[in-house]
């Protein structure tokens, strides 16, 4: 019977405890001292692993959808939060993820798919979805535009642990600019073999989109990354 594998929801909440419980054991000598300080410091820890989570989860997806109802799955138009509404015009890439489970932390993930799913057994041992590419999108919603800035350092910093970059540059889709890096992965853990990412901000927005896909995938990923954030309009 094929098992049933554990949802990316699931795996950033038991990783995000984990962090903060070794972070607050480090650090508790000082968390008395300057608790907000600390409280922000540990957010941006947490923040930061969940980018990692995702890149090498992407491609992956629970053995059922993890979107928050079934009429998600067809739907063009998704929004992200409150400040984002996606419309996805690209018939190859399908919704298979909408969270808002870390949205008392500004925290919003999407996900969409192409091609047909195949059980995949992941890093943690369960057994996932695995597609022919993948595109995932991490909308955090910050107080300020410099933490919106600071944050998606932090995330292109995070992602590059990841990468091997072979370009990268800035363009402008739909009125918004972003740095977009196209790259390979030598994590053997990452059943993907190649990928694209974006990253931006917008106000106090910090967004990044990244779209990857395993060996034998044949389509252009830039140009399938650049339609759509060319139809992602920011409130």
């Amino acid at each position: 019977m094929r098992q049933r594998g554990k949802s990316i929801e699931y795996i950033i909440r038991k990783v995000i405890f984990f962090i903060e419980e070794k972070a607050k054991t480090l650090l508790r000598p000082r968390i008395r001292k300057a608790p907000l300080k600390m409280k922000k410091k540990l957010k941006s820890i947490c923040i930061t692993c969940i980018l990692c989570i995702a890149s090498v989860l992407s491609g992956c997806s629970s053995s059922s959808s993890d979107s928050n109802n079934d009429t998600n799955v067809t739907s063009k138009d998704v929004q992200i939060g409150g400040s984002l509404t996606v419309r996805n015009t690209d018939t190859r890439l399908k919704l298979i993820s909408n969270l808002d489970t870390l949205s008392a932390d500004g925290l919003y993930y999407a996900s969409w798919a192409a091609g047909s799913p195949e059980p995949y057994e992941n890093f943690a041992g369960d057994t996932v979805d695995l597609y022919d590419a993948q595109l995932y999108l991490l909308l955090g919603e910050f107080k300020s535009s410099d933490a919106a800035q600071q944050n998606t350092d932090d995330w292109f910093t995070a992602g590059q642990t990841n990468y091997n970059i072979t370009a990268e540059e800035n363009v402008t889709c739909n009125g918004q600019s972003y740095t977009v890096v196209t790259y390979t992965f030598d994590n053997e853990e990452n059943p993907y073999e190649r990928g694209v990412s974006a990253f931006g901000v917008h106000q106090n927005l910090a967004v990044c989109v990244e779209l990857t896909c395993r060996e034998n995938y044949q389509e252009d990923l830039y140009e399938m990354l650049v339609t759509f954030l060319n139809n992602c309009t920011y409130n």
